[in-house]
């Protein structure tokens, strides 16, 4: 295994909230539902907070996936960009369900502010990629906003 310089993480003024579910076709079967959910807030404001910080989960049932529920445990870095479809990255530790067995899991994900819920124009959308301590791919999934909504600070960044 080759060693690795661990990135500087820095983050800027973002507030994130999520109750929103995403279906993907291609990732339902017989045993799943092709669904994954991603519900909670993530925050960080640099002129009061010292780390970003939050409460947030993902519920995946999704083929070529674990099925179970990812809890944030640190937010290790959290940085918004845009300000008419702001779109927050979010990366840091998280746990998993009994039912997965995956332990030291760390996550990245991605969320995009495109509308409010109830309009019909582009879609929210999020992404997220959950791996465990081996850097074994455990759970991922992309895609369109289906139910509920994302709503983020725009920020001018």
């Amino acid at each position: 295994m080759s060693i690795q310089i661990p990135n500087l993480h820095t983050s800027n003024k973002t507030a994130v909230e999520a109750g929103a579910e995403v279906f993907i076709q291609r990732r339902k079967d017989a045993q799943h539902a092709g669904v994954f959910l991603v519900r909670g807030k993530l925050a960080f404001d640099p002129a009061t907070d010292d780390y970003p910080s939050g409460s947030l989960q993902i519920r995946v049932d999704l083929s070529d996936s674990a099925k179970g529920v990812f809890v944030v445990k640190t937010v290790e870095q959290l940085d918004t960009t845009g300000k008419h479809t702001p779109t927050a990255y979010a990366t840091g530790r998280c746990n998993a369900d009994v039912d997965t067995k995956a332990v030291g899991c760390r996550y990245w994900l991605m969320l995009a502010d495109n509308k409010r819920e109830g309009e019909e124009q582009t879609p929210d959308v999020i992404s997220f990629l959950v791996y465990d301590r081996t850097g074994k791919r455990v759970a991922y999934g992309t895609g369109p906003v289906s139910k509920g909504d994302v709503t983020i600070s725009s920020t001018s960044e």
